[in-house]
């Protein structure tokens, strides 16, 4: 048990908080690349698109595959493993969209800087395997020891984790609100990152 409830109920959340990071990050980064590769970017820097629209519709379609794939996770899990009760559904839809748009931007930022696969999967092993470990999918924070505990305070996937698992079953180890804080703050840093990059459009050259 951890906090009084089973470890499937526990771990749950943090699962389909996976879903919607992997599949909100790796949709726009792969899609990206893919362009690139293809040639087919050409197409897209010369339509009458603003880099604002072009990031917009990018991380739009992160954020609907993201929640349809976590709503199917949910499903799955609910029906086979642990009867996963919902603590408050406003702060579920808040959280999803919150995470898928954030990894969605990210995803952006990756895809625009790699030139070739191998750059993307190089960013994905130091970048991303880092932040999921340290990111209390599998532990809760209070588990950890010193000086990994305050490392996981500045990663980012923790607050969305965390504020996520307290949406589905109202248990958290960081206060909801700060994690709220951090997940609005991130995404109002990162997607105007992601419009400057594409205005500029320096690195969206063909390969």
């Amino acid at each position: 048990e951890v906090s009084g409830i089973s470890y499937i109920q526990f771990l749950a959340p943090g699962l389909i908080t996976m879903t919607l990071i992997n599949r909100s990050f790796s949709n726009p980064a792969f899609a990206l690349i893919i362009s690139k590769f293809s040639g087919t970017i050409s197409d897209l820097l010369i339509a009458p698109l603003r880099g604002d629209q072009i990031v917009f519709a990018y991380v739009g379609a992160a954020v609907v595959r993201a929640l349809f794939t976590a709503f199917i996770t949910f499903i799955v899990i609910f029906l086979l493993f642990a009867h996963l009760t919902v603590h408050n559904i406003y702060l579920v839809l808040i959280g999803s969209i919150l995470t898928s748009c954030f990894f969605g931007s990210l995803g952006v930022i990756f895809g625009y800087y790699a030139k070739q696969f191998d750059s993307l999967t190089l960013m994905t092993t130091f970048l991303m395997t880092p932040m999921s470990f340290l990111g209390g999918v599998f532990y809760p924070l209070s588990n950890l020891s010193e000086p990994w505990k305050t490392i996981s305070l500045f990663n980012p996937m923790l607050y969305f984790i965390d504020f996520l698992r307290f949406s589905f079953i109202g248990i958290s180890f960081v206060p909801p609100i700060y994690s709220l804080g951090v997940a609005i703050l991130s995404n109002i840093i990162l997607f105007p990152l992601a419009v400057i990059l594409f205005s500029r459009g320096k690195r969206l050259t063909v390969l």
